[in-house]
């Protein structure tokens, strides 16, 4: 099962134009900046019209506090599932800047593409799920606390969501290892290092390192119905 999982995920991100961004290719929703402390189960709100779309990368509010102990509600926790590594260089918004960092490397004299000098992936990534029967009853003992039912009332007009799934990873940005770089090479990619990183970052609202983060949701709208 997980052997499976990963290579459909692989195959996913590895193919060019079929997504936009790794969130809809994990069936989830990306999470701008990646950030820990999401817990599957726990409500958060969005300040935006609900939506059940998973295209558009967002930010999470908590809306009550946060459960990561789940057998309170007489469930048990989520369940783990190891991921294939998620290699953000073969992300297709990135793909018009790659081109134009080529050129770059190449006004300095070094051939090939970005991929062939640096690293940018997500590892150790693992998958942390409930059943939506699960879900369900953990929502319902939400709602037996006032907070929780005051806080929906306060954003009744906006994007209220129940986490099923969290994605979580490390992320890391180097320069390929294994490769033997020379002294002339080194010196040119530290010429270039600082322009890659910012394309990335403001490319993709990400950082260069972290661990424990988690990059993708997979969010149940509870947005009450008007």
């Amino acid at each position: 099962m997980k052997t499976q999982l990963a290579a459909v995920l692989g195959m996913a991100l590895a193919t060019a134009g079929c997504a936009t961004n790794r969130g809809p290719a994990l069936g989830a929703r990306e999470l701008v900046p990646p950030q820990s402390g999401i817990y599957v189960g726990s409500l958060y709100y969005v300040a935006e019209r609900p939506t059940a779309q998973l295209e558009t990368p967002t930010s999470l509010e908590s809306l009550c506090d946060t459960r990561p102990d789940l057998t309170v509600f007489g469930i048990a926790n989520p369940t783990v599932q190891t991921v294939a590594d998620i290699n953000l260089l073969l992300d297709t918004r990135l793909q018009g800047s790659l081109s134009g960092l080529s050129t770059k490397l190449i006004s300095l004299g070094l051939s090939g593409n970005v991929s062939d000098y640096y690293e940018y992936k997500l590892t150790n990534v693992t998958k942390y799920t409930i059943s939506e029967v699960s879900a369900e009853t953990v929502f319902e003992g939400l709602l037996k606390d006032p907070k929780c039912r005051r806080g929906i009332t306060r954003h009744k007009n906006e994007g209220i969501y129940q986490v099923k799934a969290t994605y979580v990873g490390d992320l890391v940005f180097q320069r390929k290892q294994g490769i033997g770089f020379d002294a002339s090479v080194t010196a040119k990619l530290g010429q270039i290092e600082p322009t890659v990183k910012s394309t990335f970052s403001r490319t993709l609202n990400l950082g260069f390192s972290g661990k424990g983060l988690v990059f993708s949701f997979v969010p149940i709208l509870r947005t009450p119905a008007s």
